[in-house]
């Protein structure tokens, strides 16, 4: 961020404008309002620091150096009017005299100023007229304030030293050209405003809103100005506030938001005078009913209903306001509240508050990612264009907005509603934390099976290449000395013996393919067909030729195994059906049998433990047994196929 700083000749001018505005302030001290003496010499050293900064980083803007030369004449026309308090000063006469009609220049140039505002070229034709217009005014008003008499009633004598005769219609034609020169001034700036877009109007918002206090205010001082002290202090603020909001407008108006202070000053104002009326109102029905006006009750009630009234009071204000003046952001707020309402009540889901925020900041561009417990918040810059902001909540980071880069008033719009729909996005980030751990889970499980599962090759294995074979060995020897017996007792002993070895072998042997079936090496079908060939019942096979993944034909082959041996022992069926089909990268494996049904899977250990091996695998399992009806199991399993 750059640094501010005052070059040389606006800071040797600020210097000056600081000298003039604190020396008028011992002079008038006691003779004037308290507020007069103190806000008008402030007045005229913010005219001279706004105009100082914009001339040090703006050179090229007139509008700097405009704004240095009003605040300088206004901090020594405040030295001069403070001056002329003292009538046996040397020559107090003359320098009363100059404060007159200097102050004319700084009431003129105010015209010129929200005519080149914000950057005083590339004018249009009529704001060209507009700046003539506004000099002349200038000119004329200063010559008739100085040399007319027509400005003889500023003067503590009642009478201007320098006046000359018949000049009086110059002052009166300045006033005219400057009035509607000021009018045009805040009509044009009015109108800029409304046709801006962008940067300009961002600024253009900042002069706007102090011109429109000054509409408010300026009637009031027309009518009330000498009557009232609040008036005055009102008149010498906003004037006082209309350089700092240039200042800001020209090299800040990204640092503070506008709109914000709009939007309060219309509410709070609003505020203000509904909740005076409320008291004043209260106050005046109690006291005609109680009949004492100035009773202490009368005040407690009015007061009263004032507290009662502010909070339902300012939520409707606010709405208004919202509604009238922010009807993006009032809409976008509506949304997001029915949002999180039907989320509270379960009809939403946070999952579609992404689509939430691109719908009601019209950004489809944008992306919410959730930053899990325990991650790293990686923001990861690009050269596209696009911004990251971390959305947090109570200082703990919840997600990463991304966006492209854009105009402020929709970057603010976007930040307030993120703000407003945090609930969500707190909610949502815990339906993310709570999938991840789900993921976590159903991964853990598919490494425990497929840890069995190798665990039971080992076995099928080491069965088969060991115990199996040294059987097979020593049949083998066996034979080999029954030979060489001949025949005898102990050859037949023998006989017997290998015998029972070849069945302890073929035992041996089941329980190896039981393990792991050694027909599943040549597929899904031929496993099946196989187990289907050994059940005691007719059963129909109709099975593709697919390959898939070891692992999930191993589970399929045992689903189907589990099935058929539960309607082997309690279904009583006389047919079986074993079917397979792909469905959207699913293996579904369906068993149906037309046996008595009513089966209740959740007494049985052995389809709990298949629902078991079946989800961790990331799949499913659906049993529909209607007594009477049979009973169909359905298993789903991912192949991504």
């Amino acid at each position: 961020m750059a640094r501010f700083g005052i070059r040389a000749l606006p800071a040797a001018l600020l210097v000056l404008a600081v000298l003039g505005a604190v020396a008028s302030v011992p002079l008038s001290l006691g003779r004037e309002p308290l507020y007069d003496t103190i806000l008008y010499p402030v007045n005229g050293v913010a005219l001279t620091l706004a105009g100082a900064l914009i001339a040090s980083y703006q050179r090229t803007n007139p509008l700097g150096w405009l704004l240095v030369g009003m605040g300088v004449e206004a901090a020594w026309v405040e030295f001069a009017e403070g001056y002329g308090y003292h009538p046996g000063w040397p020559a107090v006469d003359s320098i009363e005299w100059v404060g007159n009609w200097a102050n004319m220049l700084g009431i003129g140039a105010t015209a010129l100023v929200l005519t080149l505002f914000p950057t005083g070229r590339g004018l249009s034709p009529g704001r060209r007229v507009l700046v003539w217009a506004g000099a002349v005014s200038t000119g004329l008003l200063a010559f008739g304030a100085a040399f007319g008499h027509a400005s003889d009633p500023v003067f503590r004598s009642g009478r201007n030293p320098y006046a000359v005769d018949g000049l009086e219609p110059v002052y009166l034609v300045g006033q005219v050209l400057f009035s509607a020169s000021l009018v045009t001034a805040i009509v044009v700036l009015v109108v800029r405003f409304v046709r801006s877009r962008g940067i300009e109007r961002q600024q253009l918002k900042w002069v706007a809103y102090v011109v429109a206090l000054l509409a408010v205010a300026g009637p009031l001082a027309i009518f009330f100005y000498n009557d009232s002290v609040l008036v005055q202090i009102a008149i010498a603020m906003v004037v006082t506030s209309l350089p700092a909001a240039i200042c800001v407008a020209i090299l800040r108006y990204r640092l503070y938001d506008i709109d914000v202070i709009i939007n309060r000053t219309l509410v709070y104002g609003l505020l203000t005078v509904l909740l005076a009326a409320t008291y004043l109102g209260t106050a005046f029905v109690l006291g005609a009913l109680i009949g004492q006006r100035g009773s202490p009750w009368v005040t407690a009630g009015a007061t009263l209903a004032a507290a009662t009234a502010f909070r339902p009071l300012r939520s409707r204000i606010q709405r208004a306001v919202d509604r009238r003046f922010r009807s993006a952001r009032y809409e976008a707020f509506a949304r997001v509240d029915a949002f999180l309402a039907d989320l509270r009540a379960g009809q939403a889901h946070p999952e579609a508050l992404e689509a939430l925020l691109r719908a009601v900041t019209e950004r489809p561009d944008l992306e919410l990612r959730y930053v899990l417990p325990n991650e790293p918040v990686l923001v990861q810059h690009t050269d596209d264009g696009r911004v990251h902001r971390i959305v947090e909540r109570a200082g703990t980071p919840l997600a990463v907005l991304t966006h492209i880069d854009t105009t402020p008033d929709t970057v603010q719009l976007l930040v307030e509603v993120v703000e407003r729909a945090g609930l969500g996005v707190e909610i949502g980030r815990l339906r993310a934390e709570l999938h991840r751990q789900l993921l976590e889970v159903e991964a853990s499980r598919a490494r425990i099976v497929a840890a069995a599962y190798e665990e039971r090759r080992r076995l099928e294995r080491d069965l088969h290449d060991g115990a199996q074979q040294r059987l097979v060995s020593v049949g083998l020897a066996l034979r080999h000395t029954q030979f060489a017996l001949g025949d005898s007792a102990a050859a037949r002993a023998i006989d017997g013996a290998v015998e029972e070895l070849m069945v302890a072998i073929d035992e041996l042997r089941v329980l190896a393919q039981g393990v792991r079936p050694a027909y599943l090496a040549d597929g899904l079908d031929v496993a099946l067909r196989e187990l289907a060939s050994r059940t005691p019942l007719p059963v129909t096979v109709n099975v593709g030729l697919d390959r898939f993944p070891t692992d999930i034909e191993s589970t399929a082959y045992f689903v189907a195994c589990e099935a058929l041996t539960n309607a082997v022992k309690h279904s009583g069926a006389t047919d079986v059906e074993i079917q397979t089909r792909i469905l959207d990268d699913r293996l579904v494996l369906m068993v149906r049998d037309n046996g008595i049904g009513g089966a209740q899977p959740a007494r049985g250990t052995g389809l709990r433990g298949l629902c078991d091996r079946v989800a961790a695998q990331g799949g499913r399992i659906h049993v529909e047994s209607q007594p009477g009806r049979g009973t169909t199991l359905t298993a789903e399993l991912p192949c991504g196929s």
